[in-house]
């Protein structure tokens, strides 16, 4: 029986549905999401959202070599992470809390308001935070499953393209930073803001070449020279804001206004279950 023309119609979208999500799972519009559940945490008062254990496609096959080869991972833990990027009003705590270094970013008023992601901090001024906190850097795995989740998103909201509603980046003509959360409608899957644009984040791996095959909860290679920071920056192009981009840096690095586009690193903790009350 030849086809009519409904059904080459139905075959059609369902390609496209298939190739908007990877083929994982179904499409959703952007700003769509499962059931979000945010709590704060009690040490420094910042929203987080629950990611559940889950298994998905990490990486993608057709993009950059470091990106490849696509490969299942499971986490068999369930984690809070944050909602928002770490601002300077919470880092600003943290600091008088602590007497830890304060940032760079606070000598250049473009990113030094208080609602703004911290920027111009090391890994390890990250690690500190994070453990001030309650919590750690997220792995890398754990990063990308918080940002597309388990139905294979381009980027955190879904298939379409970013613009300014839905990230803050180089074509948006953003001069600096925005404020955290000023993007609701490029949630990611479980609720967390900013996971594409505005500040690269800093996750706890060195930065190497994904291992092949099957993964369990995996923590990324066991030395290396650079770390892990993801999810793009208000300086950069759209292709550097998809959920599977990664790029290495020098740990200590903590340049502000340097030469290099994306130097500007943020970040956003986790924290395990036990950490939030039901």
């Amino acid at each position: 029986m030849r086809p009519t023309g409904l059904t080459c119609a139905r075959l059609l979208a369902g390609l496209a549905a298939l190739f908007a999500t990877g083929g994982l799972g179904r499409s959703f519009a952007a700003g769509e999401s499962p059931q979000v559940r945010v709590r704060v945490n009690p040490v420094d008062g910042a929203e987080v959202v629950w990611a559940p254990a889950g298994s998905y496609r990490m990486g993608f096959d057709g993009g950059p070599r470091d990106e490849r080869p696509e490969h299942a991972v499971r986490l068999t833990r369930g984690f809070w992470i944050y909602r928002h990027e770490v601002s300077n009003t919470r880092y600003r705590r943290f600091v008088e809390a602590t007497g830890h270094e304060a940032p760079v970013c606070w000598g250049n008023a473009a990113f030094a308001a208080g609602d703004q992601p911290v920027v111009g901090v090391a890994w390890s001024d990250a690690v500190a935070y994070a453990r001030w906190a309650g919590g750690r850097l997220p792995t890398e795995a754990e990063w990308e499953y918080a940002a597309r989740g388990g139905d294979g998103r381009r980027y955190p909201w879904g298939a379409e393209l970013p613009d300014e509603q839905l990230a803050v980046f180089m074509l948006d003509h953003s001069l600096a930073t925005r404020p955290i959360g000023s993007c609701p409608r490029g949630a990611s899957p479980f609720g967390a803001l900013d996971m594409a644009g505005n500040v690269p984040e800093w996750c706890s791996d060195w930065y190497g070449a994904y291992a092949s095959g099957p993964q369990v909860d995996p923590g990324g290679p066991e030395t290396g020279t650079l770390r892990v920071a993801r999810g793009g920056s208000w300086d950069q192009a759209p292709a550097l804001l998809r959920t599977t981009a990664r790029n290495g840096f020098k740990a200590e690095g903590k340049t502000l206004g340097g030469t290099a586009l994306g130097s500007e690193r943020g970040f956003r903790p986790v924290l395990p279950q036990e950490a939030i009350a039901p």
